[in-house]
């Protein structure tokens, strides 16, 4: 329970005092601990406690709130019910966020190996699995990652291997010391180190239990899936259905579609695929499987839009603009790609300069300019796509100290335009060329929506918000995004054919 804190409203004229009990809503030492080493929060200075002065009331609201939406919570920053199960739940020991010099992806990768013959060994069984049966387990899971970064691994018996596995228990030398049964089940450590390492004081099972949150034991092959994400080179990633979901999941039989996009970009980005289809096998209904139509380019480095996390999409002139590194697609419509394209954008947009190398904010402006961000500058085109201005974003009444936007769009709503860093939006009027008073506010403002968003568009009189592989719907008038969302972006915007078990989400598109 939180402290109450008795308030004695004194009138002029003589009342009774009126109790009113308030609910403490700060974290546990142990709460703020959780936070600081996965990342949410900075490390404070060697010496300080937890809970002192390095820590304003801000700075734990943001955490608590960047926690909650990796999580997939509601975004509130108050420590509800389901935020404290979070403090409770196995996971792995390897910290959520990672701090990079850009914008992450959906999947976020690290370092991969100079090779794709990867040894293992497997040093110790558990004290609850033999030796030999983590093998088996181990050889399976590995087996799960092969195919999709051409990968062979063999194991060792003896001697150095590239990726090692052992069962150690408390601190066992490597800086991450373990915690005792629950909590934290096993962590590992991206190439060139691999090692793998689980908590012997947990109860290992070669089976998976029937209730996933009560259970006594842990599935050995579920932790040994996504440990092996990490020795690959992945990140943990945002998305429930990912295999490097941070928090233990049971009844993993394989990949997601951010592992493979994660694999693909690490050990497979210098190569043509041998096949156009990226093909996911999960259990869960919501992966799809995409495949491409023919394709538009004979360019062998050109991205598929099928299975590409895109930089960004917006509506310009009435149609559908799609960039992705230094490519670029016209749709007139919905899965319908202008001849032509994709292009290189710097052979569209004459003028921009050539270190401009990525398009991750763009908006056509209410006169018809169109204007693309880069860092705290911003380039505007004319309708003909030539450049007639170059500023820099205080001209938009913005901080200084921002450093980049991650979405621009103009809304039919209202007729102001949104910028969007990752947290924050702000609302301006481009009549007067003011900020509106109130702003920033932050993005949670938008109801069930996550952020940071990678895009907003207006399209056909809606809303759209894009993040990863995903699209929503926003009600403006609720102010909420609608049922029945997210749903999957490349199947539903692009030419991309879904497979039977995506054709109750393509229902709801509209």
């Amino acid at each position: 329970m939180g402290r109450r804190l008795l308030l004695c409203l004194l009138l002029v004229v003589s009342v009774k005092c009126r109790t009113i009990y308030v609910e403490d809503a700060r974290p546990t030492e142990e709460e703020v601990s959780f936070m600081k080493r996965y990342g949410y929060l900075p490390e404070v200075a060697e010496g300080s406690t937890s809970l002192d002065f390095s820590y304003t009331p801000l700075s734990i609201t943001e955490a608590v709130r960047r926690l909650q939406a990796f999580a997939g919570l509601t975004p509130s920053g108050v420590i509800d019910s389901d935020t404290k199960q979070l403090f409770k739940k196995k996971r792995c020991g390897v910290k959520d966020i990672i701090t990079t010099s850009s914008r992450s992806r959906r999947y976020v990768t690290r370092e991969a190996w100079t090779k794709k013959d990867i040894t293992y060994r497997v040093l110790n069984g558990s004290r609850t699995l033999e030796k030999h049966r983590v093998e088996g387990q181990m050889a399976a899971a590995l087996a799960v990652w092969a195919p999709h970064a051409g990968l062979t691994f063999t194991r060792l018996d003896s001697g150095k291997a590239d990726i090692e596995v052992s069962f150690v228990t408390l601190d066992h030398g490597d800086g991450s010391p373990f915690d005792g049964p629950g909590q934290v089940v096993a962590h590992a450590f991206c190439p060139p180190l691999g090692d793998l390492h689980f908590d012997d004081d947990e109860v290992w099972s070669e089976y998976p239990a029937d209730d996933e949150e009560n259970e006594e034991s842990t599935d050995f092959f579920a932790a040994a899936v996504h440990e092996i994400g990490h020795a690959l080179g992945l990140a943990h990633s945002d998305v429930r259905e990912s295999v490097m979901y941070p928090y233990y999941r049971a009844r993993v039989q394989s990949l997601y579609e951010d592992d493979i996009l994660g694999m693909r970009a690490l050990y497979m980005k210098d190569q043509q695929a041998a096949t156009s289809a990226l093909t996911v096998q999960t259990e869960n209904p919501m992966a799809p499987r995409f495949s491409l139509d023919p394709g538009v380019t004979d360019e062998e480095d050109v991205p598929d839009l099928c299975y590409t996390n895109f930089d960004t999409i917006q509506v310009l002139q009435g149609k559908i603009y799609v960039f992705e590194e230094e490519w670029m697609w016209v749709l007139s419509e919905r899965k319908e790609i202008d001849p032509g394209y994709p292009k290189r954008f710097h052979d569209v947009f004459i003028g921009l300069p050539e270190h401009v190398d990525v398009v991750r904010t763009i908006y056509e402006k209410r006169n018809g300019n169109i204007v693309i961000f880069k860092d705290k500058q911003y380039w505007e085109f004319g309708p003909n796509f030539s450049l007639i201005k170059r500023g820099r974003l205080r001209d938009y009444r913005l901080p200084g100290r921002l450093r980049e936007l991650t979405t621009v769009f103009l809304s039919n709503y209202n007729n102001k335009t949104y910028l969007i860093d990752s947290e924050r939006f702000w609302r301006f009027n481009e009549d007067t060329w003011t900020m509106d008073k109130g702003y920033p506010k932050s993005m949670s403002a938008w109801r069930d929506l996550p952020y940071p968003v990678d895009s907003a568009i207006i399209w056909k009189g809606n809303t759209y918000f894009f993040r990863g592989p995903r699209f929503w719907r926003f009600d403006n008038a609720q102010i909420r995004a609608h049922p029945y969302y997210p749903l999957f972006t490349a199947q539903i915007w692009f030419p991309c054919q879904p497979t039977p078990d995506m054709e109750r989400y393509t229902k709801n598109e509209d």
